[in-house]
C-alpha cells in the first residue's frame, strides 16, 4: 500500500494513507507480529466496508424518497390541472430528462403558480356560491346563513364556474322580480289603507317588519311567506273596501231618500258631498284618501 506523509488539502485532516503509516510504525515499534496485523487489518477493512454500505443504503433510501416526491409531484401537477380544468399548463417542462433533483426542480416553479391559481379560483367559487346561498335564504326567509358553502375543488374549471354565474344571474333576476312584487304589494297596500283610514305602517309590519319605510329597498323581505302573507292581505284590505263601499252607498241613498221628504237644502246636503259623491262609483273608482274611514260612515 501507497505510503503518504500529507495532509488532505482541503480538510486539512491526516488522511488514511498517513494514519496506515503511522499505524505500522506503532506496530513495528511493538513487535506486532504479521498475524495480528493482517488480523488488524482486516478488521479495519471490514469496518470501512460497513461505513460504505451504510453510506451507500442511506444514499439509497434518499434516491427513493426523492423519486417518490417527483412521483407526488407529478400526479399533484397532474391533479391540479385536472380540477382547474386545464388540459396544458405553460409552466410544466415538456422534458423528463435530467437528474432527479433537476426535474422536481424544473416542476417546483409550476406546481407553486397552480397553487395560487387554485387558491384565486376557490375564492371565486366561494363568492358567487356564497351569494347563491344569499338569495336562496332570503327567498326561503330565513334570516341566518348556515355557514359557509363547500367548494368543490376537484372540479375549478372556468366551464363550472360560468354554470354557478348563470345560475346566480338567474336567482338576481328572480330576486329582482320577487322585489318589484313585494313593492307593488306594498304600494296597494298604502293606498288602500289610506282609503279605509287604516294604519299603514302597523299592517305592513305586522306581515313582515323589513316592509316599513324605515329599511332600505334591498333588505325588504321577499320571502314565499311574506309574498303570501301580503297578497292575503291585499284581498282582506280590498274585500273590507267593497264591503265599506256597499254600506256606504246603502246609507248614502238612505241620506239622499231622507232629504227628498225633507225638502233638505243643497247647502245642508253639500257638508255631505264627499259621502254621495260615491253613490254610484265602483270599487276601483274610490281612492280618495278617508273615503270609507269607519268614522265617516258612523257618522
Amino acid at each position: 500500500m501507497a505510503e503518504l506523509d500529507v495532509q488532505n488539502p482541503l480538510s486539512g485532516e491526516t488522511n488514511c494513507g498517513v494514519l496506515l503509516h503511522q499505524l505500522q510504525k506503532i506496530w513495528d515499534d511493538v513487535g506486532e507480529s504479521d498475524e495480528e496485523r493482517d488480523k488488524m487489518l482486516l478488521q479495519l477493512e471490514q469496518e470501512c466496508l460497513d461505513v460504505y454500505k451504510r453510506k451507500v443504503d442511506q444514499a439509497s433510501k434518499s434516491r427513493a424518497h426523492l423519486i417518490q416526491a417527483l412521483a407526488d409531484a407529478k400526479l399533484e401537477l397532474s391533479t391540479l390541472c385536472a380540477s382547474l380544468g386545464e388540459k396544458t399548463f405553460v409552466g410544466v417542462p415538456d422534458k423528463t430528462s435530467g437528474t432527479i433533483k433537476e426535474q422536481l426542480a424544473a416542476i417546483a416553479p409550476a406546481l407553486e403558480q397552480l397553487w395560487k391559481q387554485k387558491e384565486e379560483r376557490i375564492k371565486e367559487f366561494l363568492n358567487v356560491q356564497t351569494q347563491i346561498q344569499k338569495i336562496y335564504g332570503e327567498i326561503a326567509g330565513g334570516n341566518q346563513q348556515s355557514g359557509s358553502p363547500k367548494v368543490d375543488e376537484s372540479d375549478l374549471s372556468l366551464k363550472k364556474l360560468d354554470e354557478f354565474n348563470d345560475q346566480l344571474q338567474e336567482l338576481q333576476k328572480e330576486k329582482s322580480d320577487r322585489l318589484h312584487k313585494v313593492l307593488e304589494y306594498v304600494s296597494t297596500v298604502h293606498d288602500l289603507c289610506g282609503v279605509l283610514g287604516i294604519d299603514f305602517y302597523s299592517t305592513v309590519t305586522e306581515v313582515h317588519p323589513s316592509l316599513n319605510d324605515a329599511t332600505g329597498v334591498q333588505s325588504k323581505s321577499i320571502s314565499n311567506d311574506t309574498l303570501a302573507r301580503l297578497a292575503k292581505t291585499v284581498l282582506a284590505l280590498e274585500e273590507d273596501k267593497k264591503q265599506r263601499l256597499k254600506k256606504l252607498q246603502e246609507l248614502a241613498t238612505h241620506l239622499i231618500d231622507l232629504w227628498n221628504l225633507m225638502d233638505t237644502s243643497k247647502e245642508e246636503r253639500s257638508c255631505f258631498d264627499h259621502v254621495t259623491c260615491n253613490i254610484s262609483a265602483s270599487v276601483g273608482e274610490v281612492t280618495v284618501p278617508g273615503a270609507l274611514a269607519l268614522d265617516l260612515i258612523e257618522q
